[in-house]
């Protein structure tokens, strides 16, 4: 498998203080550990089962996934934010992996 890929996407532009859109995914198997290799053999589970966003530090956003979230896990939600600063997003992989990504916002 390769190495797992976070992605965001945020508009071009941010008002303080006005909900915004945001998309994330990443490439991810999210193997059940149900299904089994052509050779029978029981494939282990490896999904992502958490992921958070921080703004500033502070979060913003938490989820625990679940088995049943399909691969490439796909994640959109709005927010609005104060000003402008950091928004941080964590996925983490049941392996114990966490994947970063990290984005400055300037709010005009």
């Amino acid at each position: 498998m390769a190495e797992p890929k976070p992605r965001i996407r945020l508009p071009k532009s941010i008002a303080a203080g006005v909900p915004f859109r945001v998309r994330t995914r990443i490439t991810h198997p999210m193997h059940t550990g149900l299904r089994h290799d052509r050779d029978g053999k029981l494939v282990p589970r490896r999904i992502i089962n958490r992921f958070v966003v921080r703004y500033d530090g502070e979060v913003a956003l938490s989820a625990d996934l679940e088995p049943a979230v399909s691969a490439d896990p796909y994640i959109e939600f709005e927010m609005a934010v104060p000003g402008s600063g950091v928004l941080e997003f964590e996925w983490t992989d049941d392996d114990g992996s966490v994947y970063r990504l990290r984005r400055e916002i300037a709010v005009g």
